[in-house]
């Protein structure tokens, strides 16, 4: 913001009230980002209450299945019984048999000791072997019978223990989860108590803190207006300053932003906060007092549309857009005044306003960095094809010049030969014969002159390249 600007309106650095005026934006932004951490915190909290009530309702689901199980135990108790009863009748049958067994075998040894024949006595013992094998054999089936009927006993009872075991188990789960269920929500209960007496003082404050005065809300619409342009990534993309004023006439213009657009374009952007009525409307508890506070809230909103239509920044602006943005910073304060004057957008913009609420204002400057984009691209490709041309003609010239050098070469190649084969002719050939003679110090012979036969290599047309590389490509792939 310009200094002289402030110093003029009684907003100097040394004035105390600058500082308070300062300290209280800080102290409602601030304000503003507690509350929306605890919105979060509040929708967290909900969330877990009903965590915590789904768990409770399966508890008591679970809770209610106990009545049947307690049904089947009893029944499986009283075929227990039934069995134990029956495995002691067969006990008692078994003694009484091996009771009646032992004194049968005593009265046949008293007949048969009567007799002193030895026939008698191998009969006596053929009898006591069958006897005792008889005896044997029921013995074992009677064991065996026994012994089936205690481990079907066990069979059906081992069920009854593990589900015994298992309602025990599950009973006391019940119970540690119901315990801590209802811990989990007194604590949470009283903890969204809590936040929700912090929620309602926070609003209490930013409401009482948006009713203080016009510069209070004017500097809090500017913050807000900083945050739609940093979202929009307009700070490295597009050239605006804040407060930037202009002559028109004897009156001075203050736009609260100016944002320069490609093709030498600007548009004005003006930040208006009247919440007043907005607020009451929040507060209002009928929906006559409601709707009366809203009416007055999209008033006071057409009243800034015609009082910004009277400033024109369009016309007093050069190079500027035919329309002017008129930010609202909060959707639900846009909102809200539409639902009591639905035509006012349309309105404002025949006035040539253009109403933008955050969400627009960022599409808006969104759509402003993409053209600075695509602008930039459109001269960083005229530099490249400035640099390719400049490069054509660079190598077209060096071209020219190594063909011209090749020709050179090519002539200078064919002098040197004409001139060694001269030399060896008429020179070269006389000198060789002074070896004939046998003079001294003349030993070796003169080394012949040899012509240079290769060509200088000659520039090929692109055609002749492409052929070739096709070769070098068939040769490498054999």
């Amino acid at each position: 913001m310009d200094t002289g600007f402030l110093q003029s309106i009684g907003f100097a650095p040394e004035n105390s009230a600058f500082w308070f005026l300062l300290a209280g934006v800080l102290f409602i932004a601030l304000l503003a980002m507690v509350y929306a951490r605890e919105i979060r915190r509040s929708q967290r909290l909900r969330n877990q209450l009903e965590e915590a009530r789904v768990e409770l309702s399966a508890a008591r689901t679970r809770a209610g299945e106990l009545p049947a199980l307690k049904d089947e135990i009893d029944a499986l108790r009283q075929a227990k019984a039934m069995l134990e009863s029956d495995a002691a009748a067969q006990a008692v049958r078994l003694a009484e048999r091996e009771r009646a067994l032992a004194e049968m075998r005593e009265r046949m040894d008293t007949d048969f000791r009567a007799t002193a024949s030895e026939m008698l006595k191998d009969a006596r013992k053929v009898f006591l072997e069958q006897a005792k094998e008889s005896f044997a054999h029921h013995r074992e089936a009677t064991t065996l019978e026994l012994d089936n009927r205690r481990k079907a006993l066990d069979d059906l009872l081992k069920p009854v223990s593990d589900t015994l075991v298992r309602y025990e188990k599950g009973l006391k789960e019940l119970r540690d989860e119901q315990q801590k269920s209802r811990g989990e929500l007194t604590n949470q209960l009283g903890e969204l108590s809590k936040f929700t007496d912090n929620v309602s003082r926070e609003a209490q404050k930013l409401a009482t803190a948006l009713r203080a005065g016009p510069k209070t809300r004017g500097r809090w619409g500017e913050e807000q207006l900083k945050n739609v342009v940093e979202i929009a990534g307009m700070t490295a993309y597009v050239d605006f300053t804040e407060q930037t004023s202009h002559a028109d006439g004897d009156k001075r213009k203050i736009p609260d932003m100016v944002v320069r657009l490609p093709g030498e374009r600007v548009i004005a952007v003006d930040s208006k906060v009247s919440l007043g009525a907005y607020l009451d409307a929040v507060e209002a508890e009928t929906d006559e007092a409601r709707a009366a506070a809203l009416s007055r809230h999209a008033d006071d909103l057409w009243n800034h549309v015609k009082s910004l239509a009277t400033k024109d920044y369009a016309a007093s602006l050069k190079d500027a857009l035919d329309y002017t943005v008129m930010f609202i910073p909060g959707e639900s304060y846009f909102a809200a005044a539409l639902e009591a004057r639905p035509q006012l957008h349309q309105e404002a913009f025949e006035r040539k306003i253009l109403i933008a609420s955050p969400t627009i204002l960022i599409a808006v400057l969104k759509s402003a960095a993409l053209n600075w984009r695509q602008e930039k691209m459109t001269e960083h490709a005229h530099a490249v094809a400035a640099m390719a041309k400049d490069l054509h003609d660079s190598l077209r010239t060096m071209g020219v010049n190594i063909a011209s050098l090749g020709r050179a070469l090519e002539s200078a190649v064919k002098k040197y030969n004409l001139t060694v084969g001269g030399f060896e002719q008429r020179v070269m050939s006389r000198a060789r014969k002074f070896a004939d003679y046998e003079i001294p110090g003349i030993e070796n012979d003169i080394e012949n002159l040899a012509a240079i036969e290769p060509r200088p290599r000659e520039l090929r047309s692109d055609k002749d390249l492409y052929v070739t590389d096709e070769r070098a490509n068939e040769t490498d792939a054999a």
